[in-house]
């Protein structure tokens, strides 16, 4: 029986290359897939959190990013939910202590301080992708 030999020099360069491009598209597919998911999840009182999630790409070395994100003010204490605690009214002009208003029951009250409940969480951005990563071939090792 006859052995054939082959020998085979393989360019890394372009192996690389090719692989990064589908890295690249593997990771863009996820992001936006993540992205669309997350806007359907995304609490809307007035629309500026749906509004405002956005996706960034980029690279280091051989390793493709994708990131959703929100980056409004208030994002992360309705992703992650608020802690009870306790709201002070600041001091005014001259050393006096100043007040919190607010109406409830269509008059205004004015406090020194409230108790404030805290919110729960609400992760529209964690749950999209939970929800798109299986079918995208991605398994979620930490969160």
């Amino acid at each position: 029986m006859a052995v054939a030999r082959v020998r085979l020099n393989l360019n890394l360069g372009a192996v690389n290359d090719i692989g990064m491009d589908e890295a690249r598209r593997h990771v863009l597919d996820m992001t936006r897939a993540t992205l669309n998911r997350s806007n359907v999840l995304t609490p809307v009182r007035f629309g500026n959190l749906r509004a405002h999630n956005d996706m960034r790409l980029w690279e280091t070395g051989l390793v493709a990013y994708g990131e959703v994100f929100n980056n409004v003010r208030y994002a992360a204490a309705v992703h992650n939910g608020a802690d009870p605690r306790v709201i002070e009214a600041k001091p005014r002009a001259g050393g006096r202590q100043g007040a919190l208003r607010f109406k409830a029951g269509g008059r205004y009250i004015y406090r020194k301080r409230i108790n404030w409940p805290g919110t729960r969480p609400r992760p529209w951005l964690t749950t999209a992708m939970i929800q798109v990563a299986p079918q995208y071939g991605f398994e979620i090792v930490d969160i």
